[in-house]
This record gives structure tokens, sequence and C-alpha cells, in this order.
């Protein structure tokens, strides 16, 4: 029931988000759980990533930020969409929290699978 939850506010986070942004844009932005989930295992589960992993994290990261000023910036210079510049920052930043929301709950889904619970008889 607990991941249901988590998988319910991150999909209603990313679909108000989606609201402001292109659907181009929306993909995008998702692999920012990415991040989030290497962050959550490195500090909160106390597990070790390699450096490739952090690398490629690393990537993730750039690709965001270029993706996200992407966003913020064609809508200052469109005259074509009526989303202003304000409505496209709430936009990501949603999308933001909705990828958080879906990190937390990929990291309690692993979490409770490493948990040694004997099998019931």
């Amino acid at each position: 029931a607990i991941p249901a939850i988590f998988d319910l506010a991150a999909t209603a986070l990313c679909m108000m988000g989606l609201q402001y942004l292109d659907v181009s844009i929306y993909q995008m932005l998702r692999g920012s759980g990415i991040i989030f989930v290497a962050l959550m295992k490195q500090h909160v589960m106390k597990e070790h990533l390699h450096k490739f992993h952090w690398v490629g994290v690393f990537w993730n990261v750039i690709s965001v930020v270029i993706v996200g000023a992407t966003a913020l910036l064609s809508t200052s210079t469109s005259e074509t969409t009526d989303v202003t510049p304000s409505e496209t920052f709430l936009g990501v930043c949603l999308m933001m929290a909705g990828a958080f929301v879906q990190a937390v709950q990929f990291v309690f889904e692993e979490h409770v699978m490493k948990m040694d619970v004997p099998a019931p008889r």
C-alpha cells in the first residue's frame, strides 16, 4: 500500500507539472529520478556507489539542467504559447518533485525487498 501512495503522489505531481511543459521536456525531466535515487542510496541506505555510477549521475545532472534551462528560455522567447516563464518554472519544479517522490518509492521498495522476513507457513 505504501508504494502505491508514493506512486499516486508522484503521478499527481508530474501530471500537474505537465500542464505547463511540453511532453518532450516532461520525458527528459523524468530522468532526474536517477539522480535522486543515487543520492538516497549513498546517504540514506549507506550503499557505496562506484565512480562510474557517479559519472553517469553527473551526466544526468548536466542533461536535466540543460533541459530545464531550455524549457525556461524557450517560453520567454516564444510568442505562440500561453504559458508564462513563471508557470514553466512551476512545471519544472512540480516535475522534479514528482521525480523525487518516485525515487523515494524506488528506494523504499528496495529497502523492503532487502529485509530478512521469513516466508509464511
